[in-house]
């Protein structure tokens, strides 16, 4: 027992005393079984005083024979259950053959499908999302399954022999090895479907994975727990747990068991993890923040762009990440398209859950909603014009309702502009030459997605040159599991979906045969 910070027992009460020595005998405990008996023989104050610093009080208390005092049991701080879980497992998991993972994907997806009713449910009430939709999140969450499960087959080693001139006749040999454990921190709008991008690949690659739900809505994903567990899924593979993010959280990216941490979620939450993570070598994926412009041209269909804006608004009232935000209109065309905009929007019906002709349900609370209502008043205030909705309707009071708004006649100063909206706010400004609006469209800390609304050539090519986004839509919008969804600037690093978001579940192991 020895280190330059040694606690004063003068100073500190008994519980304080009391929390230093559970630390000391949980760190002892850690090195003994990570590096045997002799990894004990490093344990000292200074150690002890960082890993209270480093993982800021978390972790379990429990009682555990002393390794000097075997017939004692001391308490002391136990490592996080699901990480050590995942830890253990991923010995046997990675060593499973590649068709009997396959296997178990499929199986908790048939089990799932079987389950879907319950699933769809506790989506659309968790998160307000309308049925139609809450069907919309479990399919995506299916698809993912059956995806990866086909798609990892696909991931080969290679082997190549040396250069003439060089090691005479010897081969090189690159084979993918399963990286470890994964963690996934998943975002409250896409409860299943984000589940689906981050269980999918880490079980099917051969690594044990350890998903953190959104406290906001982690009923969905925990029941996916519960399904897995029905089916006798290996127990340690696929761990969910639930828990306020700051101590949850905290204890997940600190610890050195995770070799890669992911995120669906907030820009500032990525940086976060980012620093919580810093305590080992990992890897990140991170699908941030967007604050996605649109280009609209004036050769498009009026009518179909703005049946598109609105249904894009105010289909789960417009709470996704990659979302239209701004919304540059030619000058030529811009009063009509405005006038269409408010004339479909005047069609939207509120409602909740089943409601017959529901078109858009709440926001995901009322601290959401009345950020909505601030960042319309902040845009009237500063010279936009409201020309309806961003009220909260008599008959949805209770509720977390707005009714959709539409400004116009916005500018790039405006909060509205600036931030990511999440919610159903159409803001609109013209512009008058495409160069002019690709600069506006890229006049943010944020590349996630990007849209153009035009059929010339030379425009659209301009468009997907200029605009600085990780994937452009031309005339519309959607995605396939097979393309990669990923930002660039402050948007993330990594992707989701396609062969490259299964990439990031690998570690290269490379052998040169030389003779």
């Amino acid at each position: 027992m020895f280190g330059y910070v040694r606690p004063s027992d003068r100073r500190l009460t008994e519980e304080e005393r009391e929390t230093f020595r559970a630390a000391y005998c949980g760190l002892c405990h850690a090195l003994g079984a990570s590096y045997g008996p002799a990894g004990r023989m490093i344990l000292n104050y200074d150690l002890t005083f960082l890993a209270m610093v480093l993982s800021d009080g978390a972790g379990e208390m429990c009682a555990k024979r002393c390794a000097v005092h075997p017939m004692r049991r001391r308490c002391c701080v136990a490592g996080d259950p699901a990480l050590d879980a995942a830890a253990e497992a991923f010995k046997t998991w990675s060593k499973t053959p590649l068709q009997t993972r396959i296997d178990w994907m499929l199986k908790l997806r048939e089990a799932c499908l079987a389950e879907r009713e319950t699933l769809v449910e506790l989506v659309s009430r968790e998160s307000g999302r309308t049925y139609a939709l809450a069907c919309g999140d479990f399919d995506w969450c299916m698809t993912s399954f059956q995806y990866y499960a086909e798609e990892v087959k696909r991931i080969y080693g290679t082997s190549f022999p040396n250069a003439a001139g060089t090691y005479g006749s010897g081969y090189h040999i690159v084979e993918r090895r399963p990286m470890g454990v994964s963690v996934g921190h998943l975002a409250w709008n896409y409860p299943l479907g984000n589940a689906g991008l981050k269980i999918a690949p880490a079980v099917v690659s051969g690594c044990c994975c350890i998903i953190k739900p959104s406290s906001q809505t982690p009923l969905a994903t925990l029941y996916l727990g519960v399904i897995a567990e029905k089916i006798g899924f290996p127990a340690g593979v696929i761990n969910i747990i639930s828990g306020p993010a700051g101590e949850a959280g905290k204890t997940l990216n600190s610890s050195s068991i995770p070799k890669l941490i992911t995120l669906i979620g907030s820009s500032e939450t990525g940086l976060q993890i980012m620093r919580e993570g810093a305590t080992s070598v990992k890897k990140y994926s991170f699908e941030l923040g967007g604050n996605a412009p649109v280009i609209v041209m004036p050769d498009v269909d009026l009518d179909e762009v703005a049946a598109n804006i609105v249904a894009k608004k105010t289909g789960f009232a417009g709470q996704t990440c990659v979302n239209y935000n701004r919304i540059y209109v030619q000058e030529r065309i811009y009063p009509q398209l405005c006038e269409k905009v408010a004339e479909k929007l005047r069609a939207v019906k509120l409602g909740r859950w089943k409601d017959e002709g529901q078109v858009m349900g709440p926001l995901i609370n009322k601290k959401a909603r009345d950020r909505m209502l601030e960042l319309v008043d902040d845009a009237v205030k500063s010279g936009a014009k409201l020309v309806m909705g961003g009220e909260v309707p008599e008959e949805f009071a209770k509720g977390a309702y707005m009714t959709p708004a539409l400004l116009v006649d916005v500018t790039d100063d405006m909060r509205v502009s600036r931030e990511e909206i999440f919610g159903p706010i159409i803001p609109m400004q013209p512009f008058k030459a495409l160069d002019e609006a690709i600069e506006k469209a890229n006049n943010t800390i944020y590349g996630l997605s990007s849209y153009f609304f035009g059929h010339n050539a030379k425009e659209i090519s301009k468009a997907f040159e200029g605009m600085e986004a990780g994937e452009i839509f031309i005339n519309g919008s959607g995605g396939t599991e097979q393309v990669p969804h990923a930002g660039v600037k402050q948007s993330g690093v990594g992707c989701d979906k396609s062969p490259w978001s299964l990439e990031e579940y690998f570690d290269f192991k490379y052998c040169a045969m030389i003779p």
